[in-house]
């Protein structure tokens, strides 16, 4: 037979394999014609809880087939089952590889995955904020269904959850492939998954151009599994007259495990420890419970692991859950075809399993490996030996326990757990990627605001990789949706105390990780860059002329001024600042000078500067110090004060000498102070020099200085210390000025002690108001003027205007009045003595006695009749007390051209006539004396 003949014999053999109804494996490629590709072959690997993966060999007579136009294609395989049935199993082309041709045919091998299973290519980083597993798994899944394509029917999702799950406030996917994620997410929730497989036409009939679909099915729930499509298997060896597929082998496992789970977390609301506790159920017999129960897997969290301790029991059940599952399971053999993963069967005819009820029989397949050889026509398989041996050779079936033989062209191996087993996944595999290290982000906030915070202080920041595309419900935009409150470090942090800096809105932050945990993100610092550079100390210079500055400058919220706390370190000019725009409120203490521009700026002083354009006050409720006494380097107490206290000793004694003298003179006493009686005689202690250089000298007690209360005058010891009074010490001088009024007030005395002179000098008046009395006592020295009055122009007055005035001269007394009079005058009498003689004034009479001689000599003598003197003085020059008088009617008209009498104090009587405005006219008076005016009657003289 020639070669052609023989390919031509072939190619019928391959024809006629594409009956599909006789085949165990049918497959269907979705584009691609069904006499292309013929498969020979498959391999599958099925888990509860993972992604399927199918490996179809395959023969073509196409040897041109271009891989390209079968990867990314939707693919069904149909197996063939032993009630003429199919299992079938269908997914995206995920890979195509050429093995060889031969005959005019070539093989291929075609790997067929969920799509699920490829998004283990597609890495992202994106935030999720307030959704459950469930949601988020939601919204992955949705964005790349709706892309349309393959991917509709590759990310199909049915949600049969039996129980609800909580939000997640904050769930990141942080370089990490989208599969990887929602795995993880489905583990640490509990939620088993598997699939299940159909076609896009619904009426139950297969359908050659239908889609073939594959859903991804979550589940909770041990007993939401479908039976197998051969529900209950018989425990048998495989044998061909068999009319069902049987149970070839069945074996039990047993490993110990951590016999309790514990999880602890913390939560920083409450400030509380969260902690739960799941034992395990599985019986591990005597030994072996006894070996378990001091296994415990304790593994504290990261904060806020759960939302409370019922979350956190739950997670830890989860935990336990699925360490009891892997305590235990069953390995199976079968050439069952139609087992699945995620399915249960019923046991039957199981010597082991005798008595148990039907419940106790059913086992879930958690895991499922198989192998399936086609029934290929004998001359087609004898024609083409070395594409088909080179296919098992290539796929070891000789020596896989699995492997399918001519007499068993079906073959699987199974792990299986009884049916009520929790289907919780095995977290381990699916623990979150940690943080590599720490990252930047931007503060970020509602449009308009410029510190955006909640009562804890936290923030929202935007990390640099979100993508607007993967946050189409806001989470990049740069706004208060980018991020659920994120915590900020701070040096210091009490209960309602510490530090508080909030990094404002566009700031860029360094963003760390609680134990790498990729949802626990805590912010760091703040870091500059191009539009945030370094502060301007005092509003001017920058880096690096202005490196020696350092400290803190604030910003304004919603303005431009700023608070700072300035260091500069500069050589020999080291100074420091706290200062406030608002007023240009500073303290400067150190090398004062202007702001530094390009590192320099100009001096303006040395020491400390305490200035504002507003108000200021000091307040110390324990007294204050105020001095000039040097304590170099530092040295010495806070309250050093022994210049001011040997001042205050010292005028203490000078006052109390002086008020000893003037005493012995009759003159008042100065209120110095212990010992000492006030103008009614009461005891004067407080508000005296002596209470003052006391309290003084006990300033310390009670302080850390003198804690045993032992300082203070001896005096005195029961002074008591930390006095609100204030002392001012200057050792060369103390200078006030004020260009307008100054006024000392005190609620005692005001004391005046000067060691040498107290000058006092006005350029207008100087006048003492006095509510009691006035003593002035001079000690003077012999021979010299103790007081002396001058007056260089305008008069001298001295009254009493109520009683007495005495002068007393211990030797003479002069009057002189060098230019002008001397006026006496006395309501009753003037009386001058001497020597026994007198002269009395009195009631308008004169009395001159004498026990000797009198003497009158004169160059001449004149007798009038009488007068007064007050008659007298209205044609006396101008006195001090001139007055003239108004008359006017009760309607306020004066009283016009009418006699009227004047009657003066020393009973003289003046008539006269109102003018034309009702005047009296000018009534003169050296002193100040109490008339009557009379309107006398009409016609009187």
């Amino acid at each position: 037979m020639s070669a052609r003949d023989n390919l031509s014999d072939l190619l019928s053999s391959y024809a006629s394999a594409f009956v599909q109804e006789s085949r165990l494996l049918e497959l269907r490629v979705l584009g691609v014609g069904s006499e292309e590709l013929l498969p020979v072959e498959a391999r599958g690997e099925e888990s509860v809880s993972g992604d399927y993966r199918v490996e179809v060999g395959c023969l073509s007579p196409d040897t041109h087939l271009e891989l390209k136009q079968l990867i990314g294609r939707i693919a069904e395989l149909n197996l063939l089952l032993a009630d003429g049935g199919h299992k079938t199993i269908s997914g995206l082309i995920a890979e195509a590889r050429h093995e060889g041709a031969d005959g005019g045919f070539s093989r291929f091998a075609l790997v067929i995955v969920p799509g699920l299973s490829l998004l283990t290519h597609r890495t992202n980083s994106r935030v999720f904020q307030d959704k459950s597993v469930p949601e988020i798994v939601h919204t992955l899944l949705s964005e790349h269904r709706d892309a349309g394509g393959p991917w509709a029917a590759a990310c199909r999702w049915q949600n049969r959850l039996a129980k609800d799950y909580p939000q997640r406030s904050y769930c990141l996917q942080y370089r990490e492939s989208d599969r990887d994620f929602i795995r993880r997410l489905l583990a640490e929730e509990g939620i088993a998954t598997r699939y299940e497989f159909q076609e896009e036409d619904s009426s139950g009939q297969r359908q050659d151009d239908a889609t073939p679909l594959h859903t991804l099915v979550l589940f909770d729930d041990p007993y939401e599994p479908t039976p197998a499509q051969q529900e209950k298997i018989r425990f048998h060896r495989a044998d061909a007259s068999e009319e069902a597929d049987s149970l070839t082998a069945w074996d039990t496992a047993r490993r110990l495990r951590s016999g309790k789970s514990q999880l602890l977390a913390w939560d920083y609301k409450p400030v509380t420890p969260l902690q739960a506790d799941a034992p395990g159920t599985t019986d591990q017999g005597e030994q072996g419970g006894q070996v378990e129960s001091r296994l415990e897997a304790y593994d504290p969290q990261a904060h806020y692991y759960g939302a409370d301790n019922d979350d956190l029991s739950r997670y830890t059940q989860l935990r336990q859950d699925s360490r009891d599952r892997a305590a235990k399971d069953y390995q199976g053999q079968s050439s069952v075809r139609g087992l699945t993963a995620g399915q249960w069967f019923q046991l039957e005819d199981h010597p082991r399993h005798e008595g148990e009820d039907d419940d106790s029989r059913r086992f879930l397949v958690r895991h499922l490996n198989w192998h399936a050889r086609n029934n290929l026509p004998g001359d087609l398989t004898d024609g083409l030996p070395g594409l088909l041996a080179s296919a098992a050779g290539q796929h070891g079936t000789a020596s896989d326990a699995a492997g399918a033989t001519g007499d068993q062209p079906y073959r699987n191996t199974f792990t299986a757990v009884r049916r009520d087993t929790p289907i919780a996944p095995d977290y381990a595999p699916y623990q979150k990627p940690t943080a590599k290290g720490p990252q930047t982000a931007t503060v970020v906030g509602p449009q308009g605001e410029e510190i955006h915070t909640d009562d804890l202080g936290r923030i929202k920041i935007q990390f640099h990789w979100a993508r607007e595309q993967d946050h189409p419900d806001g989470g990049a935009a740069l706004d208060d949706r980018s991020s659920c409150w994120i915590r900020v470090a701070v040096p210091w942090g009490g209960a309602n105390w510490g530090h508080q800096y909030l990094p404002r809105i566009g700031q860029e932050v360094l963003v760390e990780f609680l134990e790498g945990d990729i949802d626990r993100p805590v912010v760091m610092a703040g870091l500059y860059n191009g539009s945030h550079r370094p502060p301007t100390y005092s509003g001017a210079g920058s880096l690096p002329a202005n490196r020696t500055l350092a400290g803190i400058k604030s910003k304004e919220y919603k303005g431009n001024g700023y608070n700072e706390l300035l260091f500069d370190d500069s050589t020999g000019e080291l100074r420091a600042k706290l200062s406030s725009e608002h007023g240009k409120t500073q303290h400067n203490q150190g090398y004062l000078i202007h702001p530094r521009s390009e590192g320099k700026g100009q001096p303006r002083g040395e020491g400390f500067e305490q200035r504002t354009d507003k108000a200021g006050a000091i307040r110390a409720a324990q007294g204050l110090l105020l001095s000039t006494e040097a304590k170099a380097g530092a040295s010495g107490k806070q309250l050093d004060r022994e210049g001011a206290q040997g001042q205050l000793d010292a005028a203490f004694a000078l006052a109390q000498s002086l008020a000893d003298s003037a005493a012995q003179q009759n003159a008042d006493k100065t209120e110095t102070g212990k010992g000492r009686q006030d103008a009614e005689g009461k005891a004067k202690a407080k508000g005296t020099q002596w209470h003052l250089k006391q309290a003084l000298a006990a300033w310390e007690k009670g302080s850390n200085t003198d804690p045993e209360h032992k300082g203070g005058a001896k005096e005195q010891p029961d002074e008591a210390g930390q006095q609100p009074i204030l002392v001012a010490s200057a050792v060369a001088g103390i200078g006030i000025t004020t260009p307008q009024s100054a006024t000392f007030a005190t609620g005692q005395n005001f004391d005046q002690v000067s060691a040498r002179d107290t000058n006092q000098s006005t350029a207008r008046r100087w006048i003492h108001n006095v509510g009691q009395s006035i003593s002035l006592f001079v000690q003077g020295i012999k021979d010299k003027t103790a007081i002396k009055l001058y007056a260089a122009r305008g008069k001298v007055d001295v009254q009493a205007q109520s009683d007495s005035i005495e002068i007393t001269g211990d030797d003479s007394l002069t009057v002189i009045s060098s230019d002008d009079r001397i006026f006496a005058n006395a309501k009753e009498h003037i009386t001058f003595a001497c020597g026994g003689a007198y002269i009395k004034i009195a009631g308008g009479n004169i009395d001159i006695h004498c026990p000797a001689t009198a003497s009158f000599k004169a160059g001449d003598y004149k007798i009038e009749g009488p007068t007064s003197l007050a008659q007298e003085m209205n044609s006396w020059p101008d006195g001090k007390f001139d007055e003239g008088f108004v008359l006017q009617q009760e309607n306020g008209k004066p009283v016009v051209n009418r006699r009227f009498e004047i009657i003066r104090e020393n009973g003289t009587k003046l008539r006269g006539q109102t003018d034309a405005q009702g005047q009296t006219g000018l009534q003169k008076s050296l002193f100040l004396e109490n008339v009557t005016v009379r309107i006398l009657p009409e016609n009187s003289q």
